[in-house]
Formats: C-alpha cells, sequence, structure tokens
C-alpha cells in the first residue's frame, strides 16, 4: 500500500473516475455496431472487430491503438439479453470496488488486468505465432472475473440476484468463476501449456495484488491457532487442583478458603472434613 500511495502522488492522473462504466459504454457502443454491420472480413469477423481486437503481430508492425481497444470488445455479439446481464453487473461491480478503493486504484488494477492481457497475446504470438483472436471474446469474461474476484474479497457475503431473481452470495458467484477458469487453464494445459500460461497471465492483476495477502492471512492465522492452543493449554493447567479432599472430595477451585492438611493417615483432608473428624473422634 506504500507503493501505491507514492504512485497516486506521482502520477495520480491517470486515474479515470467511473473508468469501468466507460468501459462497458464503449463496449455496448461497439456491440450496437457489430450488430448493425453487414459486411465482415477474410477472418470472419466483422470490419470493426478486425479494426479493435489485440493482434499482437500487428502491434508490432504500427498497430499500437491494439494495445487498448482490445479492452473495448464485448463479451458477446450476438446475445442481447446476455449483453445487458453483463453490462449491469459488470458497472455494479466496478462502482463497488471503486468505493472501495478510490479512482486511482481501481485504474490502477484494470491497467494491471490490460498488461496481462498483452502479456498473454505477446507469449502466444511469440512461442505460437497466434493472435488473440483465437480467444475473442475471452477477454471480457476475464475483465468481468478479474472485477469479481476483487469485489468478493471483500464482500464475500454480499448477496446479489442472479438473473434479477436467484439470491446469490458473492463469494459463491467468485468460486464458481474462479473454477470455471481453472479448468479452462488445466483443459489447455492438455493441449498447449502457453495458451494455459496465457490465461493465467490475463488474470495476473488479481493474482499480484490478492494472493500475497491470501498468503499473510493464512500464515496469520495458523499462528493465531497456535497461540490459542498455548493460551487453552495454559488456562486449562492453571485450573488443575493442587489439593484434593479424600474424604468429599472438594479442591481449592470449590472454595478458595478452604486450607488443607495431610493428616497422620497419610491422607490429605480439607479443613472442613478435619473439623468433622475431630468432633468425632470427640
Amino acid at each position: 500500500m506504500h507503493i501505491i500511495n507514492r504512485l497516486e502522488r506521482k502520477i495520480g492522473w491517470i486515474a479515470i473516475p467511473g473508468i469501468v462504466r466507460v468501459i462497458m459504454c464503449f463496449q455496448v457502443l461497439v456491440f450496437v455496431l457489430v450488430i448493425l454491420q453487414v459486411a465482415g472480413t477474410d477472418d470472419g469477423y466483422p470490419a470493426l472487430i478486425e479494426l479493435l481486437y489485440l493482434d499482437f503481430g500487428r502491434v508490432l508492425r504500427g498497430e499500437v491503438w491494439r494495445l487498448v481497444t482490445f479492452i473495448f470488445l464485448p463479451p458477446t455479439f450476438d446475445q442481447p439479453l446476455f449483453m445487458l446481464i453483463t453490462v449491469i453487473f459488470t458497472v455494479f461491480l466496478g462502482e463497488l470496488l471503486e468505493s472501495l478503493w478510490g479512482s486511482f486504484r481501481t485504474t490502477l488494477y484494470i491497467l494491471g488486468s490490460m498488461a496481462g492481457a498483452v502479456a498473454g497475446a505477446a507469449l502466444l504470438w511469440w512461442a505460437r505465432g497466434v493472435a488473440i483472436p483465437l480467444v475473442i471474446p475471452g477477454y471480457g469474461y476475464t475483465f468481468s472475473a478479474s472485477l469479481l474476484f476483487a469485489v468478493a474479497v471483500y464482500h464475500p457475503h454480499l448477496e446479489i440476484r442472479l438473473f434479477f431473481i436467484i439470491p446469490v452470495k458473492m463469494m459463491w458467484l467468485a468460486i464458481f468463476g474462479g473454477a470455471t477458469y481453472l479448468l479452462n487453464v488445466l483443459r489447455f494445459f492438455g493441449v498447449d501449456p502457453v495458451v494455459s500460461a496465457a490465461l493465467v497471465l490475463a488474470i495476473s492483476n488479481f493474482l499480484v495484488v490478492f494472493v500475497p495477502g491470501f498468503r499473510r492471512a493464512l500464515k496469520m492465522r495458523g499462528e493465531v491457532a497456535v497461540r490459542r492452543r498455548r493460551f487453552e493449554a495454559a488456562k486449562a493447567s492453571a485450573k488443575m487442583a493442587m489439593h484434593e479432599c479424600s474424604a468429599c472430595g472438594k479442591t481449592e477451585n470449590d472454595d478458595a478458603d478452604l486450607v488443607f492438611r495431610v493428616a497422620a493417615d497419610g491422607e490429605e483432608y480439607c479443613s472442613d472434613c478435619r473439623a468433622k473428624r475431630g468432633a468425632g473422634s470427640a
């Protein structure tokens, strides 16, 4: 956090208030334009998509705008209802995260997501000569997933209405999304480990921000458990009685005023029982 604070003082101007809302507005615009667009390209994509997607080979040839414009690609090109739900949910996540972090940290987090996607695309291009269109619209899912995971860390028990009907806690959505993402990574690993590495890089902003915190939390939890066990053991030993009356079974824990003495028969008795024994002998 100290590093983030220093960065905010130096380059705080990069913060974009409502950045997720801005991105989703562009995605809606691209979605509408793609639906209205009839002509396609030789690659089978509409001309607008052909112009925006992240192709690292073309970036190296001077089309540097692709390093930014790929984030404006919608998660679907032909499902209006799914697009509507995704936009509403992603904007909700973005505003919730921005209320927790502020504009600068949220912007930095999203830039980290973009940098991870670019690194994944560069790895694919360098290792396999493959451009990112193979996973269109994969980044749209990755972008929303990284926001979901971050919000779920802070609000795991926040309940939302899935499809506006089903009540679901945020942590279960994050677990489902994380499991789905992990299965994709493992599935591609059996086919091409480079693709799996690219998928991991695409979500690296979440891993970099939160995994160290998880490790510290787990370590702290273990230390707390050890201290608790030591405390319970010390408390139990403190409650163990040093004296016990052979006649009535009372200990100093039962009555702090009792005085214990060892009698001639070698047994230990409390003051009450000694008094009774003395009265009986008389």
